[in-house]
């Protein structure tokens, strides 16, 4: 066997004769490599055969037993291969060294009948000496679906087959690949590995094929009107801000800001796939001319028009980047619905869990009794907010709780929030009747908690934020202990992560997995819901349905004039987004758009 200092010895020769090609670029790629050259030097010293056991803890869809199994790799420079047969299913490997002893693999596994892989698994350690650790989880064929919550591999070096001058050879064709594609972006930034502590994705960032996000130029339209900040607001019911003779308002300062300082915030993601881009057809035209004028009408900042996953067009009133963080408002209920999608998908929640089961605080008390498919409806039997009580949460007691030295939880157990409403004749029973308020996404991201064994913001960042390769830090409204409040309307993400979500959402709806008939289920109407939106008069889990203006789609809407909106046809890839300060009163102009917009895809 050969040694350590044997098999990084051809290196250097090497990648003299590799980069000969290419010094005529000089200074730009010397940048390049000094970034790759301390990788690559990593990568050279696990060079050869490794060999060890692959082990998986029980699968949380259906409990099939925890297993482990063999497992053999191959590495080459900073890249290593490995496949495993046997008569019902295939498992390749794929390893990837990084900095600082790093190591990162994935695993695709599928039956032999299956098209489509089955199962992924997401690993990452280090090497130490002649042993490579890692640990990590498989999800499910969606790439998002927790299956077994708990992987170990450890691998040991083994004798090889592959002799020096075969290694060398291998060594020499990947320097050389690397190089090429490396002078051919002109950049470093397509070729660094994850940051070394940051998790691998759902899906690996992918080069784009076409034109991207990054190259394209926003279109600009003069505003209606100069935005109003928080100052220039008078205060609404429940203390929500109204601008000019009483208009629904968002201030700039509120949809553009970046929260409380205690506030959740995910990290930066590396390497993380541009969005797709393309010109508009010549059936589409029509419609993104309405969609120019009305921006030009109403007090709205950003329209999205995406199709078949790309951007189409993108209409602004001045001064909203892709980079831009923009404010959900109660598109966060939206959000804490697919959360909690994930956590019964992966077997932590039951639809008709009783709230009281995971929050003692709850025993005995009215709201305890209401399920998570109650409050997923805005369905909880409590009291119902009045009208100087927009969302069911009084000023004082978001100073407090959610602002304050209280908490959410504490909210919740009050008398106020957790007793249930009188009819004429008795109670309110859980599921009875729609009623919308601020409490029952609150109850959700609560039970989310309890149930997954982790804060639900952090469950939102590695279930959704990550499936979904959110770029920029997002920011998930708490309160001072944590708790995510901002279940309720508090999620900040950067507009070109709002788009990513938006195409996330359209494509797992589709399949058979259990996640897609959760999002399916959350955009039908489980509950009549008239009176509340204009035009719209259902709901199905924290999400509307049944516009009358703009029919066969689901909707999720925030304060202000907030919305993305999807097609209740599966086959239907367009979706609309729509960022404002105050054009909710403006439904009649907005909904015919995004109509006429859905209407373009499908069957």
């Amino acid at each position: 066997m050969t040694t350590k200092s044997q098999r990084i010895g051809p290196v250097k020769p090497m990648l003299r004769m590799a980069l000969r090609p290419f010094m005529k670029h000089g200074a730009r790629l010397t940048g390049v490599c000094l970034v790759l050259l301390p990788v690559w030097a990593v990568g050279a010293s696990l060079d050869g055969r490794w060999q060890g056991t692959l082990s998986c803890s029980q699968s949380l869809l259906n409990q099939n037993p925890a297993y482990s199994t063999s497992i053999h790799i191959d590495v080459v420079g900073i890249t290593g291969k490995g496949l495993k047969k046997d008569a019902q299913t295939t498992e390749s490997f794929d390893l990837q060294v990084m900095p600082s002893n790093r190591v990162q693999m994935q695993s695709v596994g599928r039956r032999m009948s299956d098209a489509a892989p089955r199962w992924f698994t997401r690993m990452e350690g280090e090497s130490v000496g002649d042993a490579i650790k890692l640990t990590g989880r498989m999800l499910g064929s969606d790439g998002a679906t927790l299956v077994r919550a708990n992987c170990s591999a450890l691998l040991a070096r083994a004798g090889s087959d592959l002799k020096d001058d075969d290694l060398a050879a291998l060594h020499e064709q990947r320097t050389a690949e690397v190089l090429r594609d490396m002078a051919a972006s002109g950049s470093a930034a397509t070729l660094a590995p994850p940051r070394p502590n940051e998790p691998a994705s759902a899906e690996p960032a992918r080069p784009a094929t076409g034109p991207d996000h990054r190259g394209f130029r926003i279109r600009e339209v003069p505003p209606s009107a100069k935005p109003l900040t928080f100052k220039d607001m008078q205060a609404g019911p429940g203390g929500l801000p109204l601008g000019k003779a009483g208009a629904i308002y968002l201030p700039e300062d509120w949809l553009t800001g970046d929260g409380q300082s205690w506030h959740y915030r995910s990290a930066a993601r590396a390497s993380v796939a541009p969005v797709a881009v393309r010109p508009p057809r010549v059936e589409e035209a029509k419609v993104i001319d309405q969609a120019q004028a009305l921006m030009g009408r109403v007090e709205s900042r950003v329209m999205v028009l995406i199709a078949d996953g790309a951007i189409v067009d993108v209409i602004t009133t001045g001064g909203i980047q892709f980079n831009t963080r923009l404010l959900s408002a109660s598109m966060g209920k939206t959000v804490a619905a697919l959360a909690a999608g994930k956590a019964v998908c992966a077997g932590h929640l039951k639809m008709d869990q009783r709230v009281d089961s995971l929050l003692p605080g709850m025993v005995g008390k009215d709201l305890g009794a209401a399920t998570l498919r109650d409050v997923l409806m805005m369905a909880s039997g409590t009291t119902e907010p009045s009208q100087g009580d927009y969302v069911g949460t009084l000023p004082q007691e978001v100073r407090h709780y959610l602002e304050g030295s209280g908490n959410l939880e504490q909210l919740l157990e009050t008398p106020r929030q957790s007793t249930a409403q009188r009819g004429v004749f008795s109670k309110l029973k859980p599921g009875e009747r729609f009623s919308y308020k601020s409490r029952d996404p609150h109850v959700v991201a609560m039970m989310i908690e309890r149930a997954v064994g982790m804060s639900a913001t952090r469950w939102v960042d590695e279930q959704l934020l990550r499936a979904f390769n959110a770029e920029h830090p997002v920011i998930l409204g708490t309160d001072r202990s944590g708790y995510f409040h901002g279940a309720a309307g508090v999620v900040r993400m950067a507009l070109i992560d709002w788009i990513r979500f938006a195409m996330y959402v359209d494509q797992q709806r589709r399949g058979d997995t259990c996640f897609a008939r959760f999002i399916r289920d959350l955009g039908t109407t489980q509950i009549r819901a008239p009176g509340v939106m204009n035009s719209i008069g259902g709901y199905g889990y924290l999400t509307w349905t049944d516009n009358a203006l703009a029919p066969n789609s689901f909707w999720a809407a925030g304060y202000g004039g907030q919305r993305i909106a999807w097609s209740t046809d599966p086959t239907n890839q367009r979706v609309f987004v729509l960022f404002s300060n105050s054009a909710d009163r403006h439904a009649d102009q907005i909904y015919p758009v995004a109509r006429g917009w859905l209407a373009l895809g499908g069957k």
